[in-house]
C-alpha cells in the first residue's frame, strides 16, 4: 500500500513512484496496474497519476487495519464489536500508543493517570477504579474536576468520593464493555476479552493527540447516555 500512500499524499508520474518504492519503472508499471484495474487510482492526462474517491476511502480506512493486523495476537482473544457505532473503524488513532502487556502495567498507567492529571482525570470502568475517602491524595490536588462512570456504585461510596474530591462527578451506566483512564496529556484503554469482559491484564496508552482524543471522543460518548448519581 505504499504507492497508495504515496499517490494519495500527492499525484506523481511513475518514473518518480519508481523511485520511492526503490523498483525498476517496469516493476512499478505492474504495481500500478493493479491499483488502476482495482479502482483506486487513476491516470490523469499529464501523466500523473492520482487516487479515486474509492481509493481515498480505503487509505482513510487502512490505519484501522493496520493497527489491527500489528496486534493480531491480542484481537485473536479481544472483541471490539462491542464499541459503540464509529469507534471501530476510527481505532487506527490508537496507532501512535504502545501496547502494555500486563495487569501491574495497566495499574501504574492508571496510577499515572491519576496522579499527573492537572486539568482533568476521566475514569471508566465497570468497577469504579477509585473510590472512597482514601482517594483523594492520590491526585494532583481534590479540587481537580473527576469524572467516573461504573456499572455499579454504592450511594455511600459516592457520597465519600464527592466528599474526597469537591468537583468530582459519577455517573452510572447498565453495562460497560471497555476501560478508559484519561486526564489531558496522557490516556488508556482495555478492552473486552471474547466473552465480552473487561481484561485489564493489557491494553493500550497513548500521549499523542488523536490517541487521545479516540478515548476521549468514547468517554464523552458513555457519559453523554450514563445517570449521573451525585448530586441526587
Amino acid at each position: 500500500m505504499t504507492l497508495l500512500s504515496e499517490i494519495g499524499a500527492k499525484r506523481q508520474r511513475l518514473t518518480d513512484l519508481s523511485v520511492v518504492i526503490k523498483a525498476t519503472t517496469q516493476e512499478c508499471s505492474r504495481h500500478i496496474g493493479r491499483l488502476v484495474d482495482s479502482g483506486f487510482i487513476r491516470k490523469d492526462s499529464s501523466g500523473f497519476y492520482e487516487t479515486t474517491s474509492l481509493g481515498r476511502a480505503l487509505l482513510q480506512l487502512l490505519p484501522s487495519y493496520e493497527f489491527v493486523l500489528t496486534h493480531k495476537r491480542f484481537f485473536l482473544n479481544h472483541d471490539l464489536s462491542l464499541l459503540p457505532k464509529g469507534y471501530l473503524s476510527r481505532v487506527g488513532e490508537l496507532s501512535g500508543g504502545e501496547y502494555v502487556g500486563h495487569f501491574s502495567q495497566v495499574l501504574e498507567l492508571i496510577k499515572k493517570v491519576i496522579s499527573t492529571g492537572r486539568e482533568h482525570v476521566w475514569l471508566l470502568a465497570d468497577q469504579p477504579l477509585v473510590v472512597g475517602p482514601s482517594i483523594g491524595p492520590t491526585f494532583f490536588s481534590r479540587d481537580i474536576p473527576v469524572r467516573l462512570i461504573g456499572e455499579n456504585i454504592d450511594r455511600k461510596v459516592v457520597a465519600e468520593t464527592k466528599s474526597s474530591l469537591p468537583h468530582s462527578e459519577v455517573a452510572l451506566l447498565p453495562k460497560v464493555s471497555v476501560a478508559l483512564a484519561i486526564n489531558e496529556s496522557l490516556a488508556g484503554v482495555c478492552f473486552p476479552d471474547s466473552e465480552g469482559k473487561i481484561d485489564f491484564g493489557g491494553g493500550f496508552a497513548g500521549t499523542d493527540q488523536k490517541f487521545r482524543e479516540w478515548c476521549s471522543d468514547l468517554f464523552e460518548h458513555h457519559w453523554s447516555r450514563s445517570r449521573k448519581t451525585y448530586p441526587s
